[in-house]
């Protein structure tokens, strides 16, 4: 089931933007692998890179802090909104309005907006499903072994590096603000390692950031987007975003 399910959802997003936006699937396939064509893909070498560092320093710096953050719990009685929130809902919320807007007032580009966030949110958490069925890890509570990457951080930043680059500065730093709050809040449940969310963030960013590139490159714009960035310390991680000027 849980198969047949995925298949239908990468079929639906290959095709929904055919039948409802675009007149053949070459920007389709441009976005499919934006990852790895646009400069998206320093989002995931980056990422990469600092999911192999945890893994290194695991003792010193990832155990440590997951038993810190789950101890003291710091989210309390908020973090149930982060596991709703990173469910795919923000996403969900954008691809429905962007679409009621765009048929309103006839406007393609909040239709294409609606796909392209379609696109970004069902290509990364299918990368990231693929990758939890690969890798197995069990989760820090040992509810499965479903631990790596974390799906919820996946589909957050896949949704706030789309608004990032293709929407203004307050609603780029909203968007990564949820996302970062979805994050932590699965450290704080004790779902998922630091690794993981990482991990899950590089890959939707990649997606998100990479799709809203290939549009730009298409369309000949030169619009800089807002960017993530995490890098440990001696005491866990320090992050935060690039801004465009």
């Amino acid at each position: 089931m849980r198969t047949a399910g995925l298949t239908l959802a990468f079929a639906l997003a290959v095709l929904f933007p055919r039948i409802l936006f675009a007149s053949d699937l070459a920007p389709v396939w441009d976005n499919l692998k934006s990852p790895v064509t646009t400069d998206a893909k320093y989002s995931l070498l980056v990422g990469a890179a600092l999911v192999g560092t945890l893994l290194i320093f695991e003792d010193q710096w990832v155990d440590p802090y997951q038993e810190e953050t789950v101890e003291d719990h710091p989210l309390g009685k908020f973090s149930k909104y982060g596991d709703i929130a990173g469910q795919g809902l923000p996403n969900a919320l954008y691809v429905i309005g962007m679409l009621g807007y765009g048929y309103a007032v006839s406007s393609d580009q909040a239709k294409d907006n609606a796909s392209s966030m379609f696109q970004a949110t069902v290509y990364s958490v299918t990368a990231t499903t693929v990758l939890k069925g690969v890798v197995r890890e069990k989760r820090p509570d040992s509810s499965d072994h479903n631990s790596f990457p974390s799906g919820h951080t996946t589909a957050a930043f896949s949704f706030a590096s789309y608004v990032g680059c293709r929407h203004s500065l307050p609603w780029g730093i909203a968007a990564y603000s949820l996302a970062t709050f979805i994050a932590y809040s699965r450290i704080n449940d004790n779902a998922h390692y630091l690794h993981d969310v990482v991990g899950g963030a590089a890959i939707g960013e990649s997606y998100g950031l990479g799709i809203c590139m290939a549009e730009n490159r298409r369309n000949g714009s030169t619009v800089k987007p807002i960017a993530w960035y995490v890098a440990p310390d001696g005491s866990g991680v320090s992050g935060g975003v690039t801004l465009p000027f």
